[in-house]
């Protein structure tokens, strides 16, 4: 009796939850609706232009809105970003928005990136490691060291490290090529490079050309770089000989004075003293020079270990001085015998700034590993705002943004030496000689050292700026937004920075259509493995496009099935008057009020919220767990990394190491702040070819192996392989091209199917089982049961008519 007590119960709990799926698809709830992007641009604001636009977001569904001051333009509007009349009339907004019942978020700071303003003084700024050398010799030593313009609170270290002899030769250009030719046979290990160069490097042994390496030098981006005039450095195995020869493969940019024949490259010199490869690179002074890097742009050369181990300095032969620096920068110290070089080193702002913001509001970038300079950025930009609002105005304010990163990279702040020694086990700071490009020790410590530092950089970063905004952000009710990548010098990891955050985004762009999937798979898979139910994106970035949104119907489904389940709108600027067409930037889709189609987009916008109501029921479907290493940065994972039929997360070393368990064979990540949830599951975890992964990383993984959990050694990982784990396609054997995204149920699945490469009748086999198969179709609404289905091995063959190329629809499948 109690059997059947229960059966009865599951089929009307089934029952109910079928008709409530069915009912709120057709009637989707409020939380459904889209947010937007609102940037009031270059202090062109006015209270009735904030009234209307609020009333016009609420009148065709937009719930949720976030406040970015930008300014674009030189000739500006009399809203001047701090002012009291800038308090007012963003109260006004406030009080607005809480009348209309639009909820607002603000981003951090002023501008769109990233986290500053004028209240951030350079030792509160971002900062990297700079350095001064000195050449003395054994004895008395007394001098100012200290380089005019730094500070003592900027002080890291002084050291005294010994000068060891070498062989340094500037090329000479002679026939198009270039020549480093000393009077006797030297030992050449490594090759520096200023300015722009690609070739190849030979030795020159009785008459014979010797291949040495393939050369690939070019200038930074100042965008991204606080190193963009380094030295590139490149190293090789020890090669002997008197004369070597570079022959150029791409005519140098930057030109200098000739030297014999022909006008050579800013310079290039040839040394034998052991050089770190890629050393400005490996302190994250260069980074990845355009918006879309890959997983493998920051696996780095490694340096070559010289035969001759007496050509290197070890760490008990450096002398640590710092004790002896007096306030005023003088060092008074006296030295063993022999020839020294006493390097200074300090830290200075890297000079970045927040940007496009008003000039009132623009300043120096916040220390983004610093917890304490973090907080006092968010009592900057908005303590006097909080102070002032009255009880309305609060509860309008939701949340704070960050957008997605743009000022480049950091690697030091106060108090880091300890904080890697507490993280990494041992001191760095008789290794800081590496960052010059000195091999310490070993070529393998030298490396390991700057490893550590990214990983380090990484992880503080997610844990002190993100976490600490998100703290700041909580103490007053408020949630945290954040885009979990960056396009211009990205210096974290893409997973722990998102995960640190309340809420998660991506984005993409209607053209460039390159612009969007790394981006919107990096905020799924942040989302999923840290148990967060919704995805955002920022949607529909692009060159001016004044278009009606059903136009580009397809590029928004394309990129939900890479896991978004929840768009916010780019973007609505700010209209301070009425007209048509209103106030158009160069960027974004013109969702606002003077777009002749804007008060038509509620059709479309119901459409939004059907789509993302079914995308966020349920959990994730994907199959495969994807280690995306151990290293630092990273802004996305392996491209590319399962066949077609499968789906995928990027999983990180942060998620194996605290909450990653083996459940019955299978990969389960619990939610973390509902222990008893399962956030997401996967069947298969594949672990890509990587050098280096940390011991408590790899012993973790060896223990959940132990465990039960399947592992492929291998991406991309092939069909065959998945086959072999017992695990078959979720989407396969499709009539013709098709994208897919999936979703688990409690009693079943529901299939997204859309951007169809052909019309008429398409037919798929769908992983699942159930007796109730139909399909809703989010444009009107419908609920239908498919043309035709049947019983397959290994699922489910449905079949149903495409009309049009953009057509799509959900196929769900219940009743066990």
């Amino acid at each position: 009796m109690t059997k059947y007590i229960c059966m009865v119960l599951a089929f009307l709990l089934s029952n109910v939850n079928a008709q409530t799926l069915d009912q709120s698809f057709r009637n989707p709830p409020e939380s459904t609706k889209p947010w937007c992007y609102w940037y009031w641009i270059d202090g062109d604001v006015t209270k009735e232009g904030i009234t209307k636009d609020l009333e016009a977001m609420a009148e065709v569904g937009i719930s949720r809105v976030m406040i970015g001051n930008v300014t674009l333009n030189k000739k500006t509007g009399p809203l001047k970003m701090l002012s009291p009349d800038w308090m007012e009339t963003t109260r006004h907004a406030f009080s607005e928005a809480k009348r209309v019942g639009v909820d607002l978020y603000m981003f951090n700071g002023p501008g769109w990136s990233q986290s500053g303003g004028p209240w951030i003084k350079p030792e509160q700024s971002m900062r990297r490691v700079t350095w001064h050398e000195l050449v003395a010799k054994g004895g008395a030593f007394s001098k100012n060291i200290r380089p005019k313009g730094m500070d003592a609170g900027q002080d890291i270290a002084v050291l005294a490290m010994p000068n060891l002899d070498g062989v340094s030769l500037e090329g000479e250009m002679l026939e198009g090529k270039l020549f480093f030719t000393h009077h006797e046979p030297f030992t050449a290990r490594a090759l520096r490079v200023n300015g722009d160069l690609q070739g190849k490097l030979f030795a020159l042994i009785d008459g014979e050309r010797k291949w040495i390496a393939d050369i690939h030098a070019e200038k930074g981006n100042s965008k991204t770089d606080f190193l963009a005039d380094a030295d590139q450095t490149f190293s090789f195995a020890d090669t002997a000989a008197r004369t070597f020869e570079f022959i150029l493969q791409k005519s140098p940019k930057k030109k200098t004075k000739k030297k014999g024949s022909g006008a050579g490259p800013a310079k290039v010199v040839l040394t034998s003293v052991p050089t770190v490869a890629q050393v400005a690179n490996k302190q994250m002074g260069r980074m990845h020079p355009t918006p879309a890097p890959t997983w493998e742009s920051y696996v780095f050369t490694d340096t070559v270990e010289p035969s001759d181990q007496s050509v290197l300095v070890q760490q008990c032969q450096i002398i640590n001085l710092t004790d002896q620096l007096q306030e005023d920068g003088m060092l008074s110290c006296k030295l063993p015998a022999g020839n020294w070089n006493i390097i200074y080193f300090g830290m200075e702002t890297t000079g970045k700034q927040n940007h496009p913001a008003p000039p009132e509001a623009t300043g120096l970038e916040v220390d983004k590993m610093n917890k304490a300079h973090v907080r006092h950025h968010f009592n900057g930009m908005f303590s006097e705002l909080i102070k002032n609002m009255g009880p309305e105005e609060k509860a309008a304010f939701k949340g704070i943004t960050i957008d997605s990163y743009e000022v480049g990279a950091q690697n030091w702040t106060d108090g880091f030496a300890a904080e890697f020694e507490k993280r990494n086990g041992y001191d760095p700071i008789k290794l800081l000689p590496v960052m010059t490009g000195a091999v310490i020790d070993s070529a393998a410590l030298s490396d390991r050292f700057l490893w550590d530092l990214r990983r380090t950089v990484a992880d503080m970063i997610a844990e002190n700026y993100v976490g600490e905004l998100r703290d700041c952000a909580h103490e007053h009710g408020l949630a945290l937004w954040c885009e979990n990548y960056g396009h211009w010098g990205f210096p974290a990891e893409f997973l722990l920075y998102g995960g640190h955050a309340d809420e998660v985004g991506g984005e993409f762009w209607v053209t460039p259509k390159d612009r969007g999937t790394i981006e919107c798979r990096a905020a799924s898979s942040a989302a999923h493995i840290y148990g967060k139910r919704r995805v955002y994106a920022e949607a529909f970035t692009n060159r001016l496009m004044p278009d009606p949104p059903f136009s580009f119907k397809a590029r928004g489904e394309e990129l939900f099935c890479e896991g978004i389940n929840h768009f916010v709108l780019h973007v609505y600027v700010h209209q301070p008057r009425d007209g048509e067409p209103g106030k158009n930037p160069w960027f974004g889709t013109p969702f606002h009020r003077n777009t002749p189609w804007f008060k038509d987009s509620k059709d479309w916008i119901t459409y939004l919220r059907r789509c993302h109501y079914m995308l966020q029921q349920g959990d994730p479907a994907a199959d495969v767990a994807v280690y995306i290493g151990d290293f630092a940065p990273q802004m996305t994972g392996p491209a590319n990394p399962v066949p077609g039929g499968y789906d995928y997360d990027y999983i990180n070393s942060d998620v194996i190491l605290r909450r990653l368990q083996v459940v019955d064979g299978e990969w389960v990540v619990f939610d973390e702040d509902d222990p008893k949830r399962i956030a997401a599951r996967y069947r298969v975890l594949a672990m890509p070819t990587v050098k280096h992964i940390r011991p408590q990383v790899l012993a973790r993984l060896e223990e959940l192996r132990r465990a039960g959990g399947r592992t492929v050694d291998s991406v991309p990982v092939s069909a065959s392989m998945l086959e072999d784990a017992g695990v078959a396609p979720m989407v396969s054997n499709a009539s013709f091209p098709l994208r897919w995204t999936a979703r688990r149920l409690e009693d079943g699945m529901v299939f997204f199917l859309s951007n169809f490469g052909e019309t008429g009748r398409c037919e798929v086999t769908l992983r699942a089982s159930g007796e109730r198969v139909e399909l809703f179709n989010p444009v009107t609404g419908a609920i239908s049961t498919p043309q035709r289905v049947s019983k397959e091995s290994g699922g489910i063959r449905v079949g149903f008519d495409v009309g049009k190329k953009d057509d799509s629809c959900f196929v769900v499948v219940r009743g066990k």
